[in-house]
């Protein structure tokens, strides 16, 4: 299933979400945030990740949205169902990108869900 049809109320005690949920837009990803949040049982944990940067729009023929530190905080305000756990910066390890970069994050489900 997408994560936008996700309607689990409480049922995982975490959620990988690896280089999937950046094929959002940004409202779209403010709903799967709360989505994500209403499927996790009390302090659940969410692991994400983005592309590192301020870009939002169609590249390869996908639409991404990157992450900056910025941007998640603003989102995370917006929606107020996590908080960060853990945050950092990776390389790309896959053979010729060594120049891209991915924001990488842990967060907890807040407790006023």
């Amino acid at each position: 299933m997408l994560f936008k049809e996700l309607n689990a109320s409480e049922e995982y005690d975490g959620i990988w979400a690896c280089s999937s949920i950046l094929h959002s837009t940004y409202d779209e990803l403010k709903d799967i945030l709360k989505k994500l949040a209403r499927a996790l049982k009390k302090e659940g944990i969410l692991y994400a990740s983005f592309k590192y940067g301020d870009f939002e729009g169609m590249r390869n023929g996908r639409y991404f949205i990157d992450m900056t530190e910025d941007k998640l905080q603003r989102i995370l305000q917006e929606t107020d169902v996590f908080q960060i756990k853990e945050k950092w910066i990776s390389s790309d390890v896959r053979p010729g990108r060594d120049d891209e970069k991915w924001m990488n994050m842990i967060l907890v489900k807040k407790n006023c869900i």
